[in-house]
């Protein structure tokens, strides 16, 4: 298994500063195949874009470094060197 780590824009409205603007989001989820072409990149940001109820263009498949720069210091879980477990 593995990490896939991406961001959706401000405009799919879905995260909220402390002031009510939208913001950008940055997420992962647990997968287990693997990411590796063109295709299976706009195949998972269809599936995120279905579940999220968000149009596709929102989302952007991201690397472990630029999520780990934009999420907050004291998400100690975000923050650890992850592991997968299978």
């Amino acid at each position: 298994m593995s990490y896939i780590y991406f961001r959706v824009s401000e405009q799919a409205k879905w995260g909220v500063d402390g002031n009510g603007n939208y913001v950008t989001v940055y997420s992962k989820i647990k997968i287990n195949r693997s990411v590796d072409t063109v295709e299976k990149v706009e195949a998972l940001r269809e599936f995120l874009a279905d579940v999220m109820h968000i149009k596709k263009e929102y989302i952007t498949v991201i690397d472990r470094e630029e999520y780990l720069q934009n999420v907050e210091e004291d998400d100690e879980e975000d923050l650890e060197d992850e592991e997968c477990d299978e």
